[in-house]
């Protein structure tokens, strides 16, 4: 029988129509599957990060609470004293139960589960019921370990059955350890719930796949898959379940968390989508035979259409949306796969929030900050229009927390938050930059404009502060312009920084400009003060110190003797090299802070009045910020602002006395006291060493260590270097 070539030619439609929408079901299919994977991992990511912050948050918590607790003296008296404790006047023996009593005390109060003391051995001295064992030997724990060295530990543990956030600090008396601190807090369901508020999907912790918290009913063994998403039944629930091992633990361990989205929700756009889809199709199989090659031309060209845009989205791009200029099933499709692209776009916008916004004050966080800082400083640089910055320093905030409670401290950062929406204008860029810092950016306002808005800012702070809810919440405000202080973005924020800084040391609650800093217009763009410390390799370091050193010809080379020095007396004294090296890096440092200091004070012939002198002690401070902002220097910071403190509390800029001082303050002021003695200066001339040496030893247990200064006293005279007086 012989076909007409109508017939041939409906059937090559036909053929040609079920082959197209063959392939276009299976495309749009496979790539809806991938979205799909993509969308849950995403999820997962997103679980993950917020979950590293609550636990960066609450080990930051703990480790600051165990170590407020470490300094207590009846701790101290439990670790440290072998004989009886004494109590009213009168010997009492504590024993492990007396202790795990007085232990039991703080667990309210510190919002944890269980908290375990233990003695410079890694014995147990007493522990709460929530953790009582047979042993009594923790030393091999890798928290009490750590502790034990003096390096405190965080990290996630399993302990009977339960998922533990641990924090083990070391117990010091006289800079030895004595024992240990471990404080316990559960990874329970209330940090699954918190996790679904925020996230609005199902989230739960495992051990070896048995279910030990969770934000919903679930079996006590759960097996969800690692590489790819897995549809499962919990009761009469579907989800998409994906497992990970819980940040900061090794997959090994067993140690993780399930994240479960609903599968109908998840599901919806896209079957939405595929019965559109299918629908287009039957039509376009019934129709075929009728309209021939128009129709196929009318149904192939906006398949097409959508199938590119389905790979823009698997690009990871985001398609133009279709022209609604059609009714039927195609121009449907379009339609649907439009409402699918707007989903999906939409779900990662709201996820895309929770990444840049802060969650308690709903301001810009720090990492989207830099962004816009980065975006702010090259517009201004193109169009030459002005930009300044604005620090929002809140007072003594700390004291604050410790009087009123830290939910208080939660409502008076909300309320500042609020005071600067309402104080600044709406095109204003604002942040919180950091715990109590608020960091505001401010187009088209040069440094007088910013000025007067940053007093406005200053103002209302104070005011507030009158209030009983507010009680006294005064702010510090440091003013810099783009351009006129930096030409680089984080040279800006250093120069608004060092403002602060120099509004706290006039007094706090004040506004002031970077260019009020002492020392402002004679010193370099604060961006290379960024840049050389966010290398913090040696050679760096020590062109920094040079720098510093230059603005005082009287004192070529004094930080790098005075780093020699420390160090020698570090080996003389026996400190492992891991710690000879760091005081080495820290007396290369210790002087940085003199760049903001004034030439005409750094170089006078003469001395100084008490006008200069008070200027000349800002420079531990400044110091002190300025290698603020290189973390890996962050080990330096207590020799940078406690090098001038004295044995007997008469230094500055703390008035730190004994072994309060940090004991690598108290190594750099010996370096640092001999060099400048020994060394000439415009009004006198350097003492001969053995004169400096003398006096160091006189000085010991008044303005010096009793023990360290008799020790660099010997190694100077070993050294048979020293220089007798004619």
């Amino acid at each position: 029988m012989r076909l007409t070539l109508r017939v041939k030619f409906l059937l090559l439609i036909t053929a040609a129509v079920v082959s197209m929408s063959g392939v276009v079901l299976f495309v749009v299919g496979s790539l809806t599957g991938q979205e799909l994977d993509r969308t849950i991992r995403s999820g997962v990511r997103t679980t993950g990060s917020v979950l590293v912050q609550l636990m960066h948050e609450r080990t930051l918590a703990l480790t600051s609470q165990c170590q407020t607790f470490t300094r207590q003296p009846i701790v101290k008296a439990y670790v440290g004293a072998s004989d009886p404790v004494i109590a009213n006047g009168a010997p009492v023996h504590v024993d492990p139960a007396t202790i795990a009593d007085s232990l039991r005390e703080y667990l309210d109060e510190m919002h944890v589960a269980a908290v375990l003391l233990t003695d410079r051995d890694g014995r147990s001295l007493g522990q709460t019921d929530a953790l009582r064992q047979a042993k009594r030997d923790f030393s091999r724990e890798p928290g009490i370990s750590a502790a034990l060295q003096g390096v405190p530990w965080s990290g996630v543990q399993s302990r009977a059955g339960r998922l533990m956030l641990t924090v083990s600090v070391p117990i010091q008396i006289h800079g030895e350890v004595w024992g240990t601190f471990t404080a316990f807090s559960a990874m329970d369901s209330n940090v699954a719930a918190t996790l679904k508020s925020a996230l609005d999907s199902d989230v739960a912790f495992t051990f070896n796949k048995r279910v030990v918290a969770s934000s919903c009913a679930l079996p006590l063994t759960l097996s969800a898959p690692q590489r790819a998403p897995l549809a499962i039944t919990v009761g009469r629930r579907r989800y998409f379940a994906l497992y990970s091992p819980l940040p900061g633990t090794r997959a090994d361990d067993g140690i993780g968390f399930v994240t479960l989205e609903p599968y109908d929700r998840t599901m919806a756009p896209y079957q939405r989508f595929q019965l559109a889809l299918l629908g287009a199709s039957v039509l376009a199989l019934i129709l075929a035979p009728i309209a021939g090659w128009s129709v196929a031309r009318g149904v192939t060209r906006p398949l097409e259409g959508i199938v590119e845009a389905a790979r823009t989205l698997q690009q990871g791009s985001w398609p133009e949306p279709f022209a609604a200029t059609r009714s039927d099933e195609i121009g449907m499709l379009q339609s649907v796969f439009d409402d699918m692209t707007s989903t999906l776009r939409a779900n990662q916008q709201q996820l895309l929030a929770l990444i840049d916004t802060d969650p308690l004050t709903e301001l810009d966080n720090h990492r989207r900050f830099q962004d816009r800082l980065s975006e702010e400083a090259g517009r201004a640089s193109a169009s030459g229009e002005p930009l300044s910055i604005l620090l929002v320093d809140l007072d003594h905030f700390q004291q604050y927390n410790v009087r009123c409670g830290h939910t208080a401290g939660d409502q008076a950062l909300q309320r500042t938050a609020s005071i600067l929406k309402n104080c600044l204008p709406e095109y204003a860029v604002i942040a919180r930059y950091g715990g109590e810092e608020f960091a505001v950016l401010l187009p088209y306002h040069d440094l007088a404009q910013s000025d007067v808005l940053a007093e406005r800012v200053r103002s209302a702070i104070e005011s507030h502060g009158r209030t009983e809810d507010f009680r006294g919440i005064t702010a510090s405000i440091g003013c810099a312009e783009f351009g006129t202080h930096s030409a680089q973005a984080q040279g800006l924020v250093m120069a608004a920084e060092l403002a602060v800084a120099r509004a706290k040391q006039l007094g706090r609650n004040r506004v002031c400009r970077f260019d009020s800093v002492p020392g402002a217009n004679e010193t370099a763009d604060p961006y290379h003060l960024h840049r050389f410390l966010k290398d913090g390799s040696l050679a760096t370091i020590q062109a920094l110190a040079a720098a510093v050193d230059a603005k005082d010809p009287y004192t070529q080379g004094h930080s790098r003797r005075v780093a020699e020095y420390a160090a020698r007396l570090a080996e003389w004294t026996g400190r492992p090299q891991v710690e000879v090296e760091l005081i080495h890096t820290t007396g290369t440092l210790h002087d940085v802070g003199k760049i903001g200091v004034p030439d005409s004070i750094l170089q006078k012939p003469g001395r100084l009045d008490n006008e200069e002198r008070a200027v000349m002690e800002t420079h531990p401070v400044l110091g002190e910020v300025i290698v603020r902002k290189a973390p890996q220097l962050s080990l330096t910071l207590p020799g940078v602002r406690h090098h001038h403190e004295r044995w007997d509390g008469n230094g500055y800029p703390d008035r730190l006395a004994g072994a309060s001082i940090p004991e690598i303050a108290r190594i750099l002021a010996i370096a640092d006291t001999y060099d400048a003695m020994t060394s000439d200066r415009p009004y006198r001339k350097g003492m001969p060493s053995d004169v400096a040496v003398a006096e160091i030893e006189r000085c010991a247990g008044i303005q010096f260590d009793p023990d360290l200064a008799p020790a660099f006293v010997a190694m100077m005279r070993a050294s048979g270097a020293l220089r007798k007086a004619a």
